[in-house]
């Protein structure tokens, strides 16, 4: 197959010619912007100024077109050459004319009209157009100042001459940009699903898990309805397709029906990117907007199907929306089909809108999703066929929207910040292995959603990270496996809240045995001195507690360890000690114990964690992110294990009913309150305490912790 490096049109005329007046034709081309993306992109039409030849002359003539990217209108049958959409036309005066002559396909790149007729004027003048010429411009892969291009020639005949040899018809550029405000994250504790899971409002209301997806035109018009300039003869306006994976079994997504674009009466948005929560408002007529529908029905392309919405007529008056609809999941993978249904094509718009995720909780590591964008139907498929959907487009990797949307530096994206680094470890030869922290701190807001890896560069398997991934702040634990030696841990926070290196070495020394010492145990949320409770987590200090083997007991009953450094034990105290007053802790590594230690015991030693309480959307409660009055705070805590009430103290009131007080599920030793917030209270902040005991009027309380509050 021969294939021209450039596009040409090339002009090979026989003519019956009236008399030989030479026919001069200026040939123009005013250039379309076309997704770099697409397939099947239609050019800039084609036209050619003719003047000079005789007047009302028929010409015959044979055309031929060249282009540097496949032709990829539709083929009027599979085993048929004959192309369909494209149109040519005459224009001797009395308006446009079609020329009857059929666009034979020549080549993946070339076309043919042979035997085209038309008339001129009476002047000898004629304007002929070509229209709807599509190519794969995604061929083109986005290189730097690459085009569309035509090259036009004449054949020998000189009764009609050129004045310009070459025309660019199409300029690429990416017609798609998105935003995430985060990356879905099914954590353990899960996330509720709405009383009404077909009302966008009752999502909100049941503070249900969500990110949002932001969808931005690359260029004005890249978005257009089925009735727009680039899709005659298409088969739908503009689609974007979100693809959904890694989603754990039972997880359902939720996203809006119609979406409501960034000029529309009011945005769709989750109030998470900038923009106040709302399932959007659309008034048709006067300057278009943009909308988008959900599609049902579709291929795993985004092809097909039927959009669920359809706008109104002008005048119909103002439509606010509400409907949401589920992702249908299987083996944790789904799509959401959006399709334009109106939009202004002239300024480069947006649409966001959010995912909701219903999860029931579950125990073991949080599990970190996909979601990608493209405009759709997705195709491999770069050539002119009979059956395959106009238009459709590669799949690209999507840029993202900050710079045209113009918030890179906004205050609701994350912003990853690693503390602690590097990290040196030393151990003697034959030792046990190390333990270290690392802190990820989210400094700015939204949800910042991380993942790690590393990369060794000496030895290798001597490195244990947990977690690999993780939502906001948190602490990484870092074992280090006496071996070889250098290493880099990688965490990735995505291209706009960054990421960072962290180097890591290990050193052997000599080899050095010590038995371990126990000296404190305190309850691991305050870390103060006193009793601890059965069933609750207690910080055991010394030295020597490094090894391949730890254990922990209380009067012989071994004790669940959670964490161990060398001079640190995190333990769930037995709950079997229960009824007893003290206890003697044991430290065993590798085989060496510890002298035992006397501890003091207590049914109820409670204590709240540093960082401990949430705001019912989840987020840590801070200066910055205050509770609202009436909202309902999450504290995390230890020491409330034994057998009785819980209660709790907000200020100076007693609150002897919690919304909820309990084990944190899937937290061992762990407690979890629940309170609302008085609408009465004043100030920024107010004291928090909760308690325990036999009944709520014997009861003890932990030290208080400061909650931000908004009014």
């Amino acid at each position: 197959m021969f294939r021209l490096l450039f596009a040409c049109c090339s002009l090979l005329i026989s003519t019956a010619l009236l008399s030989a007046s030479p026919l001069t034709c200026i040939p123009e081309a005013t250039p379309a912007i076309v997704h770099g993306e697409g397939i099947t992109e239609r050019t800039g039409d084609i036209v050619f100024t003719c003047s000079g030849g005789s007047p009302n002359a028929v010409l015959t003539v044979d055309l031929s077109i060249f282009l540097n990217v496949d032709i990829t209108n539709r083929l009027a049958t599979v085993a048929s050459n004959a192309l369909q959409g494209i149109l040519f036309t005459a224009d001797n005066g009395t308006g446009p004319q079609p020329i009857a002559a059929t666009p034979i396909l020549t080549g993946q790149g070339s076309l043919a009209f042979n035997g085209a007729t038309f008339t001129l004027s009476p002047t000898g003048s004629v304007t002929l157009r070509l229209a709807d010429v599509r190519g794969a411009a995604s061929q083109l892969n986005f290189a730097a100042n690459s085009t569309l291009q035509v090259l036009i020639g004449t054949g020998d005949n000189s009764s009609m001459a050129l004045t310009a040899s070459q025309l660019t018809v199409g300029i690429p550029e990416h017609g798609l940009y998105a935003g995430f405000s985060g990356k879905i994250i099914c954590s353990q504790q899960g996330s509720p699903l709405a009383a009404n899971p077909a009302s966008f409002a009752s999502f909100l209301a049941s503070h249900t898990a969500f990110t949002s997806t932001r969808l931005t035109e690359g260029f004005a018009d890249s978005f257009g309805p089925l009735s727009d300039w680039q899709n005659l003869n298409a088969d739908n306006g503009t689609r974007i397709i979100v693809l959904y994976s890694g989603f754990p079994q039972g997880a359902q997504l939720f996203v809006p029906t119609v979406v409501a674009g960034s000029d529309a009466t009011q945005p769709t948005a989750g109030g998470d990117l900038g923009v106040p929560a709302s399932g959007g408002k659309y008034t048709p007529g006067g300057n278009a907007s943009l909308l988008l529908s959900l599609v049902e029905y579709t291929n795993a392309d985004g092809a097909g199907g039927t959009p669920l919405y359809t706008p109104g007529a002008p005048g119909s008056g103002t439509v606010s929306f509400d409907s949401m609809s589920p992702v249908v999941l299987t083996n944790g993978a789904g799509i959401a089909v959006y399709q334009v249904m109106d939009a202004n094509p002239s300024i480069q718009e947006s649409a966001q809108f959010p995912t909701f995720l219903a999860l029931a909780g579950f125990s073991g590591n949080a599990i970190q999703t996909v979601e990608t964008v493209s405009l759709a139907p997705i195709s491999t498929v770069q050539t002119a066929t009979a059956t395959d959907p106009i238009p459709r487009f590669q799949q690209v990797e999507i840029p993202a929207d900050c710079t045209i949307v113009g918030d890179c530096n906004a205050g609701y994206f994350p912003r990853l910040e690693v503390l602690q680094t590097p990290l040196s470890y030393t151990s003697p030869a034959g030792g046990v292995t190390q333990v270290q922290y690392l802190a990820v701190v989210n400094t700015s807001g939204g949800e910042l959603n991380w993942t790690a890896s590393l990369t060794y560069t000496k030895g290798s398997g001597w490195l244990d990270i947990s977690p690999m991934l993780g939502l906001n702040d948190s602490n990484m634990r870092i074992d280090a496996i006496p071996g070889t030696y250098n290493a880099i841990l990688t965490i990735d926070a995505g291209p706009l809240a960054g990421s960072a290196n962290v180097p890591i070495a290990l050193v052997i020394t000599a080899a050095a045995i010590q038995p371990p010492s126990v000296t404190t145990a305190v309850n691991a949320a305050t870390f103060a001195k006193g009793a601890i409770a059965p069933g609750s987590i207690a910080t055991l200090g010394g030295t020597q507690f490094s090894g391949a083997t730890v254990t922990v007991a209380f009067n012989g009953l071994d004790a669940e360890v959670l964490f161990v450094n060398d001079t640190q034990i995190n333990v769930i105290v037995p709950a079997g000690l229960a009824g007893k007053t003290s206890a003697q802790v044991v430290v065993t590594v590798d085989g060496a114990a510890s002298a035992p230690l006397t501890v003091s015991l207590a049914p109820f030693a409670p204590g709240i964690f540093a960082n401990g309480v949430l705001n019912q959307d989840y987020s840590l409660n801070s200066s910055k992110q205050p509770a609202a009055l009436g909202s309902i705070i999450q504290i995390y805590a230890t020491g409330l294990s034994g057998t009785g009430v819980i209660t709790a103290k907000i200020g100076t009131e007693a609150i002897t009913q919690p919304y909820y007080g309990g084990p944190a599920p899937g937290f061992p030793g762990v407690q979890q309150i629940d309170l609302i917030l008085p609408a009465n209270l004043t100030g920024s902040t107010v004291d928090v305490s909760v308690c325990g005991g036999p009944s709520a009027a014997k009861v003890v309380c932990s030290p208080p912790e400061s909650v931000a509050i908004s009014h």
